[in-house]
């Protein structure tokens, strides 16, 4: 009873891998596993109440659940500018 060799049976010039005993995981060279490290999750963005209105008077724009302030953007008042990030080293001249 021949059936169809499936893809994972049989060798890049369509003969037969010869069936025999699996290699034990001990046997297998752990160079040839490469991955990157289990890590841990990052924080999850932090939510507000859902169902919140703009606080400006006469706007009714909802605002987002992750949006922390009481108004929408264009409501908003300007915020001083925080940067974030690596400092840049300065050259010297």
């Amino acid at each position: 009873m021949n059936r169809p060799l499936h893809p994972f049976e049989q060798r890049d010039d369509g003969s037969a891998i010869p069936e025999g005993p699996g290699k034990d995981v001990s046997e297998v060279s752990e160079e040839r596993f490469r991955g990157a490290s289990v890590r841990v999750l990052p924080k999850a963005n932090q939510r507000y109440a859902a169902g919140r209105t703009c606080s400006a008077p006469g706007c009714e724009t909802k605002l987002s659940v992750y949006n922390k302030w009481d108004y929408c953007w264009q409501h908003e008042p300007v915020h001083s500018y925080i940067p974030r990030g690596k400092r840049k080293r300065r050259t010297a001249a």
